[in-house]
C-alpha cells in the first residue's frame, strides 16, 4: 500500500509545497498587476473557481466549474491542501509570520513559559470558530447580510494589495494576531479552509503519527495540527505543509491511505464531534437570524425601516441613502447586486476613469464598501466594458458591447437655474457635443430671444429620457461648478 514515512519524502513534498505556492503567489500578483491595466483586462481564476463564491450567483462556468471540481476532489484525496499548496493568503500570512518570527519567539517566552499556549491552541484547533462562521455563512450567502464579503481570504488579499484602509487594517490583524499563533487566520477564522478541512475529514490520505520521543517538535505545526501527546493529527486543520516532518527524530510521521492506517489512526473522541457539530449548527442558526432580521431574501425588497420581529428580539433594515447610488453599467436590481458584491474592489481597481468609487456607511450595513459610480471628473465610456469583465461573480452582470451601450445606469437632469443657457442667457450645448448616443439623448430647442438688446438665437438643452443612459459624461463635462446637469438614479 502506497505510504510516504522517509525523511527525503517528506524533504521532498516540503520542497515541492514552496515551489507550488511560490508559482500560485506569483500567478496572483500577475492577475493582480493586469487587472489595473484597463486594456488587458481579464478574469480571477482565485475567485472563479472558488466554491463559496459560486454559492453567491450559481452560474456555472464549465472552464472554471472543472477546475473547482478538481481541487475538491482532490482534497477528498489528500486533505487540506489548498490552504498549504495555493492560498495566496495563506502564502502571504506564512511570509508575515517568518518575518515577525524572532518577536513572536520572545513573546511566547515572557508571556507564556509554560505550556498553556500550545495546550489551549491545540484545544482551539480541534473547535475552530471557523466552523461557526462556515455554518452562518452557508446560510447568509442567499441572503442580503454580508457574511462571506468579510471573511473569504482571496477577497481579503485583493484588498490589501488594492492598498485600501480595509486591507491596511487587515494586514495589521494579521501581524498582531501572528505575535501569538502562526497561521491564526487560516487555523480560526477562513470559513474557505474549514470547507476544505470539512472534506478532508474522509480524505483517502491521511498524516499519521506511528511513532514518538515526545520531542515537542510538533508544537511547531502552523496550524497546531499535530497532537503528540496522543499521536493525532487534526485532519480538518492539517494543510499539508510538511514542515517539520523530516526533522522528527523517530521518524514517526507517516503519509498514507485511509484503510491502510485505520490501524494507527486514534479518531476524535465523540466530544471533540459533539462539539464540532455544535459549533457549525450553531453558526447555520446564527445566519438564518441574520436572513430573518429586515434585510431581506434576493431580489425582494425590504422597504426601508422596515420592522420585522424574529424571537424575541426586534431588528429594523438600516435607514439608507443606498437606493440613490448610481451602480455600475448592467446592474438593475440593486438588492441582488448588494447580495452578491464580494467588495473585492475589482471594478474599482480596474476602471480606466477611475469613477467606480466604494460606498461607505451611507449605504447601509447591507451596501457597505459595495461599489457605485461618480461623474466629477469622467463618465461612464461608452465603448468600455471592463467593470462587467473583472467582477467575479456576475454582481455585475457581464453583456455584449451592445447591451452594455444600451443599459440605463440613470438619467441626467438639467438644473434650469444653473445652465448657462436657461439662467444667464448664453449659449453652450457642451453637455450635447459630448454625448455618446448616437441619436444624441440630449436635444436642441431653439428659439429667439432678446439679450442686451440684441435678437439672438438662444440654443436650449433638453433631454430626451428615451435615449439617456446616464453615462455621466456630460455631467462630467459640463463647465459651471457645481454641475447644472447630473444623473440620477431611475
Amino acid at each position: 500500500m502506497y505510504m510516504i514515512n522517509r525523511t527525503q519524502g517528506f524533504r521532498t513534498l516540503k520542497q515541492l509545497r514552496i515551489l507550488s505556492q511560490a508559482l500560485f503567489f506569483g500567478l496572483f500578483l500577475f492577475i493582480f498587476i493586469r487587472s489595473l491595466n484597463p486594456f488587458w483586462p481579464g478574469e480571477n481564476p482565485f475567485l472563479k473557481t472558488d466554491p463559496l463564491i459560486l454559492l453567491t450567483h450559481l452560474q456555472i462556468e464549465w472552464d472554471y466549474f472543472f477546475g473547482m471540481a478538481g481541487i475538491l476532489a482532490l482534497t477528498v484525496i489528500f486533505g487540506r491542501f489548498f490552504c498549504g499548496w495555493i492560498c495566496p493568503l495563506g502564502t502571504l500570512i506564512e511570509i508575515l509570520d517568518l518575518c515577525i518570527k524572532p518577536l513572536r519567539k520572545v513573546i511566547q517566552k515572557r508571556l507564556f513559559q509554560d505550556r498553556s499556549l500550545t495546550t489551549f491552541a491545540h484545544r482551539f484547533a480541534l473547535y475552530p470558530p471557523s466552523w461557526f462562521i462556515l455554518g452562518a455563512l452557508l446560510v447568509a450567502v442567499f441572503y442580503t447580510p454580508p457574511v462571506l464579503q468579510f471573511f473569504h481570504p482571496n477577497v481579503w488579499i485583493i484588498r490589501i494589495f488594492s492598498l485600501s484602509l480595509l486591507g491596511i487594517i487587515f494586514v495589521g490583524l494579521l501581524v498582531v494576531a501572528s505575535l501569538f499563533s502562526r497561521r491564526f487566520w487560516c487555523s480560526y477564522i477562513c470559513p474557505l479552509g474549514a470547507l476544505y478541512g470539512l472534506l478532508a475529514k474522509v480524505s483517502v490520505f491521511k498524516l499519521l503519527i506511528n511513532k514518538c520521543s515526545a520531542c515537542g517538535l510538533c508544537d511547531t505545526c502552523p496550524m497546531n495540527a499535530a497532537e503528540y501527546r496522543s499521536k493525532t493529527v487534526i485532519d480538518h486543520q492539517c494543510i499539508l505543509c510538511f514542515e517539520y516532518e523530516a526533522r522528527c527524530p523517530a521518524s514517526g510521521f507517516q503519509f498514507a491511505v485511509t484503510h491502510h492506517a485505520r490501524k494507527h489512526y486514534t479518531d476524535e473522541t465523540r466530544r471533540a464531534l459533539l462539539v464540532q457539530g455544535a459549533l457549525f449548527a450553531g453558526g447555520l442558526i446564527t445566519g438564518t437570524l441574520l436572513t430573518l432580521s429586515g434585510r431581506g431574501k434576493r431580489g425582494i425588497p425590504v422597504p426601508e425601516g422596515t420592522r420585522i420581529a424574529t424571537g424575541s428580539q426586534l431588528y429594523f433594515s438600516w435607514p439608507s441613502d443606498r437606493m440613490k447610488l448610481l451602480r455600475p453599467p448592467g446592474v438593475t436590481d440593486d438588492n441582488l447586486f448588494v447580495q452578491r458584491c464580494l467588495r473585492c474592489f475589482q471594478c474599482v481597481q480596474s476602471c480606466p476613469n477611475k469613477i467606480i468609487k466604494i460606498s461607505g456607511l451611507k449605504g447601509g450595513f447591507n451596501g457597505v464598501f459595495t461599489p457605485h459610480l461618480a461623474f466629477e471628473e469622467f463618465g461612464c465610456d461608452y465603448n468600455c466594458q471592463v467593470c462587467q469583465l473583472v467582477c467575479p461573480n456576475f454582481a455585475i452582470p457581464k453583456q455584449t458591447l451592445a447591451e452594455k451601450q444600451h443599459a440605463v445606469i440613470g438619467i441626467a437632469a438639467i438644473d434650469e437655474k444653473r445652465c448657462v443657457v436657461f439662467a444667464e442667457d448664453t449659449n453652450c450645448l457642451v453637455c450635447e457635443e459630448f454625448c455618446p448616443v448616437p441619436d444624441k439623448a440630449i436635444k436642441v430647442s431653439e428659439k429667439m430671444k432678446m439679450v442686451n438688446g440684441v435678437e439672438t438665437i438662444l440654443r436650449y438643452p433638453i433631454m430626451d429620457n428615451d435615449l439617456c443612459t446616464g453615462c455621466g459624461i456630460c455631467e462630467a463635462n459640463c463647465p459651471t461648478t457645481p454641475h447644472s446637469i447630473t444623473v440620477k438614479r431611475v
